[in-house]
């Protein structure tokens, strides 16, 4: 909300902005000389030239592109000891930017080009270059490449003065004419100012006449060496009934020079290029493994939000691809052959969706770590994402982006003066584009909201909730959040350069991370989103601010008033919308997911412990018998079932010993309430009834009240102490195993053999055998037989009573020999079992 503290916001703000507008003819490199020409208006020139030079454009394509002559500057003031500003440089007209046209035919390149110099020096014919004062700087043709230019004449010094004087509008008689032939043996110093020898640029061929002027006097908006380099040519037409004969001469090239311009203005390659080039992959690398690796496992984790997730995959990557599509229609795709465009336009959209996904991950990773951290405005974005959007947080937390961004562009200006740098522009992989794309206004947002969203979304939030998430002390975490950020941003979040090192651009937007990083702290991401979406927008616009064309200087206009539309909005939305508590708490649909998750694996739990309560904790004990069985189930709650229960006579001692063991069809809950069910139906008769008459009793209700779906198996038996008869009934279960003398067999039980459930009236039969000293006795289910290895091989039922044998069942006790045959059934499965296990070992 607006307190107190947002008024100082605001204050610093309005400073901000103010020291840019003050601090700009120092700093910006188009200060005082903004873009003169549209596009549009310098082709209208080419194609006008085009027709005064003999050749016609219609087989062939013009590429226009503005170039900025950086390195021309720092030359210039590397020379001079840094005694000029961008502003004196551009007032004297010393040619810092200019519009450059390839003119090449149409459909033929075969190969991937991405700047207009390989284009010219592979497929192109002819090139011409425009100062930003609007005359022609630079002609030339490719020697490789057939030269359209044709003007007819004898006098190659008429040629050359109508060419130079009255072409390309060049005042010849403030120059002083030179012999030919590059002879610049009289010429003397000129410009006093600068204080350096002039030089004639010599002609790109050897062959042809070179004619020189050089400038008379101090008149410094003029350049100072003009050099044409024409080659005689001869045309002849034939046809059926004439034959003629031309004379005429081609341009080679011209050259309008001032004094430190190079002959050719494309920029060299530098050590600190090298050094950036691999602190940014170095960080690129960096900081996409972290998005794509913390990404990823939310995801695995459940805490995604899905549509937001793929919204912000489909905004970015149309965004990158919708960008880089536009660009090239604006540029080099009428040049490409059929099969170039398709591979071009394959590898955007390769590009376009591998910086979608990584927007996408990045962005789940940041809100993760945002909800978990409870970050500022993550309600508001909420919110935003609800499509409630006329908040009173909503407006406050756009009001205070305005502020911080007036902070930041300032702080900017302030740290490129004090260092004695200049900002230039940056906008894309191909240095400085908008200028060339049909629909500026369009590509300009759609690069300022991509670069906007990855900047603030990943190496400023994300990188804040990281590192905070690494390190528990929040200084120590706050001072390497602004360091990490500081070095993401100045890598891979620009859309403006500046001549400086490495060392010095890091050194800026250490400053710029500090605010940013503590606006995104005590404000939120709203606000951060909306100051670096005007910080980056405001240099954009720069170059296009006060031009003399329309067709220019209505991109400044218009982005002014895009700019206004949300400001205008913030005051409204505070001023009148809603408070977000009159809205209500978001719960992310993850979180949902994962409290119900909980929910469920509490109530499962609960399941579970009613489940292992029901069955006996410690075996009976008496004399006469050892007893000891378990339960292993395969999810957390299943359907088998287990008890023994001792009955006592009158007097208090042991009479007799009934065991039951029961398995319900089906898995996990589904097969546990039957169970449970079931047991207590057994247990109510168990210490006074026969097995047989026990099963036959249960099997109506067991019928009626479960599932038609759903049948039980049973196994019981009743070991009486004093006759030592052992009774047996089996209601469809697995076969109950006597070990005698060594021998373990199958006992095999009277039919009928039902499980319960199936009918509803059954009449179980009991098998009676007496047992011996030293035998023993084992009751199971099928999950012992069923169990299967790694390859999907059943441990087997004729695998149980081999097992039995092997097992030392005389010395050992039932505890011991039930937990052998549990340590078995766990390795040959690999702990994953099948199936609900359970086991009663009775030894007598």
């Amino acid at each position: 909300m607006i307190t107190k503290n947002s008024y100082i916001l605001i204050l610093l703000g309005i400073l901000g902005f103010t020291g840019f507008v003050f601090l700009r003819p120092y700093t910006d490199f188009y200060a005082g000389e903004p873009i003169s020409e549209s596009r549009n208006e310098v082709e209208l020139k080419v194609a006008q030239l085009s027709q005064v030079f003999g050749f016609s454009l219609d087989s062939l394509e013009v590429f226009t592109s503005r170039k900025q002559h950086n390195r021309y500057f720092d030359e210039i003031n590397d020379t001079l000891n840094g005694r000029f500003t961008p502003f004196e440089l551009n007032q004297r007209d010393r040619n810092l930017q200019s519009w450059v046209s390839v003119i090449g035919k149409k459909g033929a390149v075969s190969e991937t080009i991405i700047n207009p110099g390989t284009l010219f020096e592979s497929y192109g014919r002819f090139k011409m270059r425009f100062s930003n004062s609007g005359k022609v700087s630079r002609l030339s043709s490719n020697e490789f490449a057939p030269n359209p230019t044709f003007l007819k004449g004898n006098s190659p010094i008429e040629i050359a003065e109508t060419i130079v004087g009255d072409i390309l509008g060049y005042d010849l008689s403030m120059y002083k004419f030179l012999s030919s032939d590059n002879d610049t043996s009289s010429i003397v110093q000129e410009d006093q100012n600068l204080e350096t020898p002039n030089e004639v640029a010599n002609s790109s061929f050897s062959s042809g006449l070179v004619f020189n002027w050089i400038r008379k006097g101090d008149n410094y908006s003029l350049p100072n060496t003009l050099s044409i380099n024409l080659e005689s040519v001869i045309k002849e037409h034939e046809d059926e009934d004439t034959f003629s004969t031309e004379f005429g001469y081609k341009i080679n090239s011209f050259v309008a020079k001032n004094e430190f311009e190079p002959e050719n203005f494309e920029n060299t390659f530098t050590p600190q290029a090298t050094t950036f080039t691999f602190m940014f992959f170095g960080c690129l690398i960096l900081i996409v493994a972290c998005a794509f690796t913390v990404g990823i496992k939310n995801i695995f984790k459940g805490k995604v939000e899905w549509r937001r997730a793929l919204f912000m995959f489909a905004s970015v990557g149309i965004g990158v691809y919708g960008w880089q599509a536009l660009y090239a229609m604006s540029s080099l795709m009428p040049f490409y052959e059929n099969t170039v465009l398709i591979g071009a336009a394959i590898n955007s959209l390769i590009f376009g969706l591998a910086v979608g996904l990584y927007m996408a991950l990045a962005y789940v990773a940041w809100e993760a770590l945002a909800r978990s951290q409870k970050h500022r405005q993550l309600d508001v974005i909420d919110a935003l994402w609800q499509r409630k959007f006329f908040v009173r947080e909503t407006g406050s937390g756009l009001i205070h982006g305005f502020a911080l961004s007036g902070i930041v562009i300032g702080l900017f200006s302030l740290m490129v003066y004090a260092l004695n740098l200049y900002f230039y522009q940056a906008d894309s992989q191909f240095g400085f584009t908008e200028p060339s794309n049909e629909f500026q206004l369009l590509t300009m947002n759609m690069s300022s909201w991509t670069t906007t969203w990855l900047v603030v979304f990943v190496q400023i939030g994300f990188v804040y909730g990281l590192v905070h998430h690494w390190f528990s002390n929040r200084w120590v975490a706050l001072i390497l959040s602004i360091l990490s950020s500081a070095l993401f941003v100045s890598t891979l979040g620009r859309l403006i350069g500046t001549n400086g090192e490495f060392f010095q651009d890091y050194l800026i937007f250490l400053v710029i991370s500090i605010v940013t990083i503590l606006g995104y702290r005590f404000y939120g991401i709203l606000t951060v989103l909306t100051a670096w979406w005007i910080f980056a927008i405001t240099y954009m616009i720069t170059p296009y601010w006060n031009s003399p064309s329309i067709e220019v200087a209505y991109i400044s206009w218009a982005q002014a008033g895009i700019i206004a539309i949300p400001l205008v909005y913030g005051l409204i939305a505070y001023r009148l919308g809603k408070p977000l508590s009159e809205i209500g708490d978001y719960v992310p649909e993850y979180e949902e997911r994962i409290s119900q998750h909980l929910r469920v694996e509490r109530e499962i739990e609960i399941a579970r412990e009613s489940q292992y309560k029901l069955m006996p904790v410690k075996p009976p004990q008496a004399e006469g018998f050892d007893v000891h069985g378990f339960f292993l189930p395969s999810f957390e709650v299943g359907g088998d079932y287990f008890d023994y229960v001792l009955s006592e006579n009158g007097d208090g001692s042991a009479k007799a010993l009934t065991m039951v063991v029961v398995d319900v069809s089906g898995k996990a809950m589904r097969a546990a309430m039957p169970a449970i069910f079931t047991s207590g139906l057994l247990l109510s008769r168990m210490k006074e009834d026969s097995p047989a008459q026990i099963l036959s009793e249960v099997s109506e209700p067991i019928f009626s009240r479960t599932d038609k779906r759903t049948f039980i198996t049973c196994a019981m038996a009743r070991y009486d102490l004093a006759t030592k008869m052992l009774t047996v009934a089996n209601a469809g279960h697995c076969k109950p195993i006597l070990k005698r003398n060594g021998k373990a067999d199958f006992i095999q039980t009277p039919d009928p053999k039902l499980p319960l459930g199936i009918r509803p009236d059954v009449k179980y039969q009991n098998l009676e055998f007496k047992l011996k000293k030293g035998d023993f006795f084992l009751l199971y289910s099928d999950g012992l037989p069923e169990a299967a290895n790694e390859e999907g091989e059943w441990f087997g039922f004729d695998e149980v009573p081999a097992l039995v044998e092997r097992i030392d069942t005389d010395n050992l006790s039932a505890n011991e020999i039930a937990q052998e045959i549990k340590r078995t059934v766990q390795k040959f499965s690999n702990y994953q079992l099948a199936d609900d296990t359970t086991v009663i070992c009775l030894k007598v």
